[in-house]
């Protein structure tokens, strides 16, 4: 526990290779990752499955979206304390605590001011507006490489602990996910499958063209090396950052 508190430490960050530009990083990442997840879900043409499982289950409970996808990311991390504490950073609690609450924010707004999208062909823009931010939020995410979200962070725990290669336990976590939202009648829907098929190249898009020239990266020493999943219509992906991984 020692350790994954003093690599958390602001001060630590601050003083690793831009370490200002990270911390920025990442902190935009979260307040996109939340705001894409709103836009996404209020297009009423489903969510990414880890989305898609908690929106359900907290619909189920009356529990607001944030406070449960926090409870569940909770657990999770601790799963993975236990497991592997090198994925755990400033960015794994920031991610745990902050995306759920961002996205219920932009939600209440919504469902204040603006009457729900009836019309396809707002739902198909609104859509792909939210695949496109989760897509840039994910990438600034991943290019910060300040921990791995603890949902991602399990594929890699069952990786290394099974002789299952990333890509199917990630392909075994989503269809888990996913299998549960639709049995609860959650958020599933074609958004689902097409954030499965368009996420990972649309990621390594801005990783190329945004993310990685925030950090100048082709003129210095911090560089991530980006791989996706032999799978890509799965989605997703891994970064392996000087030996540590985030996805």
């Amino acid at each position: 526990m020692a350790e994954i508190l003093r690599q958390m430490q602001p001060k630590t960050i601050l003083h690793s290779t831009h370490g200002k530009r990270r911390i920025g990083m990442m902190l935009c990442s979260i307040l996109l990752m939340g705001f894409g997840i709103s836009v996404f879900s209020f297009s009423g043409m489903g969510v990414d499955p880890f989305t898609a499982l908690n929106m359900s289950v907290s619909a189920k409970l009356g529990l607001s979206f944030g406070f449960w996808q926090m409870l569940v990311n909770a657990v999770l991390l601790l799963f993975v304390a236990r497991f592997s504490k090198k994925l755990i950073n400033l960015g794994t609690v920031i991610n745990m605590v902050g995306v759920g609450y961002v996205c219920d924010f932009f939600t209440a707004i919504y469902d204040r001011f603006l009457p729900a999208p009836t019309a396809l062909p707002v739902r198909l823009v609104l859509m792909l507006c939210g695949v496109v931010l989760l897509s840039l939020s994910a990438s600034l995410f991943f290019t910060a490489s300040l921990g791995v979200g603890p949902y991602d962070a399990v594929g890699f725990v069952l990786r290394d602990k099974s002789p299952i290669p990333y890509k199917w336990c990630r392909v075994l976590t989503d269809v888990v996910c996913t299998g549960v939202a639709f049995l609860l009648a959650g958020p599933v829907g074609v958004g689902t499958v097409v954030t499965a098929f368009c996420m990972g190249p649309i990621v390594a898009f801005f990783n190329t063209h945004v993310s990685e020239k925030l950090l100048n990266a082709s003129e210095n020493a911090f560089r991530p090396t980006v791989h996706f999943y032999d799978f890509t219509r799965f989605g997703g992906a891994f970064i392996s950052v000087n030996g540590r991984f985030a996805s």
